[in-house]
């Protein structure tokens, strides 16, 4: 009979290890599935919107690139660069082009000397970090700016000295529908 209680305890203790790693096998499994249900989720909501926001510039980018034949995405940089220019000429009035990194960041002199803004403009701001996240990083938005100096100045709205401002070789109509877009992209 010995040898039959050592096996039924076996058992038994086999059955409260298999139910506790069972246990835990299930409780994982839900937590995945909670997870993966989050993720996709998450994903599927935030896809449309951040398309949409990426797609802001992208009438006036093919009519760039088709008018001036421009090779690649060099249209669309040139507006996400505009775009940041613009955005400082809007906020900052008085601050260089090279202070956008801080502007995003939320650093630096120039962001903490700020005017107050109105609630338009914290809505453009806010809408700007989404759309100009890349150049939170100060090395790309330097090369990015880099860049822009070197292309026509037919096609820069802005000018890349120390004081900024627009570009006087540009014509009034260019000018418009540049500053139109930008308006709507911020809104």
């Amino acid at each position: 009979m010995r040898p039959r209680s050592n096996k039924k305890s076996q058992q038994k203790n086999n059955v409260k290890l298999l139910r506790s790693n069972g246990l835990n096998f299930v409780q994982n499994s839900k937590q995945q599935l909670q997870m993966n249900t989050l993720v996709s989720s998450t994903y599927s909501a935030t896809r449309p919107a951040l398309t949409h926001l990426l797609r802001w510039q992208e009438p006036l980018a093919t009519r760039l690139r088709h008018r001036h034949a421009l090779p690649g995405l060099v249209a669309n940089r040139l507006l996400n660069v505009e775009l940041g220019l613009y955005l400082l000429a809007e906020l900052l009035p008085l601050a260089p082009p090279h202070a956008l990194p801080d502007l995003l960041n939320k650093q630096g002199v120039t962001y903490r000397q700020r005017p107050i803004w109105s609630p338009r403009q914290h809505r453009a701001f806010s809408q700007a970090q989404t759309l100009l996240s890349p150049y939170r990083d100060r090395a790309a938005w330097y090369k990015a700016l880099d860049k822009y100096t070197t292309l026509s100045p037919e096609l820069r709205t802005f000018s890349v000295s120390s004081r900024g401002g627009w570009n006087p070789d540009i014509s009034s109509h260019v000018l418009r529908d540049r500053l139109s877009l930008f308006q709507r992209a911020l809104a």
